[in-house]
């Protein structure tokens, strides 16, 4: 009957309070939200209570109380570690967020860039066939000026031509009617003297045979 089974006696409060492995430190909880502190003012508290009748049940109390805590404690982690990551979160969203906007505005300043440089190139191309047109034009003006002047050289030069050959052609027929006219006098002199000579010997062919006549 030594060796039967003894039935085990319920720990008093003080050793159902007392921690197998107590946490090392003082003053503060442990990172499992266990509070030392706490359990040893409950295990001092159970300890007054070792002659109490209700010692037992205050026990149980103490414990699910502490064990209620410990859940509260848990649940209080839990929750700020969800309120970390979603700060976590929100901040890598806003961070993302943020290169998005800076990328943007960089593409925005960049299109605009480009596009006042596409202006400016154009208006420089603009420019630029403006000013050879005003170049070909003035260069037209100036040959149709140079033709213009060469024409009314030319005009000039061949109307002092015409002028000439028609005073060399006047001159020539003048010359010409003067030498005819001189020729034909000459000539008319010479006939009138040959008449005259003529008409002198007719009538002295005349008067002598009219002397001749006398005579006989």
């Amino acid at each position: 009957m030594f060796g039967g089974s003894r039935k085990k006696k319920d720990p008093s409060p003080s050793e159902a309070m007392t921690p197998l492995n107590p946490p090392s430190g003082r003053g503060g909880s442990s990172l499992t939200g266990f509070d030392p502190e706490g359990l040893e003012r409950a295990a001092k508290a159970a300890r007054d209570l070792d002659n109490s009748r209700n010692a037992g049940q205050a026990v149980e109390l103490i414990k699910s109380q502490e064990l209620t805590k410990q859940h509260e404690a848990s649940a209080k982690r839990a929750e700020m570690d969800a309120y970390t990551e979603q700060q976590r979160n929100q901040n890598i969203q806003r961070e993302a967020e943020e290169a998005r906007k800076t990328l943007d505005l960089k593409t925005q300043h960049d299109k605009h860039r480009a596009e006042y440089a596409d202006e400016l190139e154009r208006k420089r191309q603009i420019d630029m066939l403006r000013a050879q047109q005003h170049m070909q034009t003035e260069q037209l003006k100036k040959q149709e000026e140079m033709i213009e002047r060469q024409e009314g050289l030319r005009r000039k030069t061949a109307e002092y031509e015409a002028n000439l050959k028609t005073k060399t052609e006047l001159a020539k027929a003048a010359a010409e009617a003067d030498g005819r006219i001189r020729q034909e006098r000459q000539n008319h002199d010479l006939i009138v003297e040959k008449l005259k000579m003529e008409a002198a010997e007719k009538r002295d062919m005349v008067l002598k045979a009219i002397q001749d006549g006398g005579k006989m």
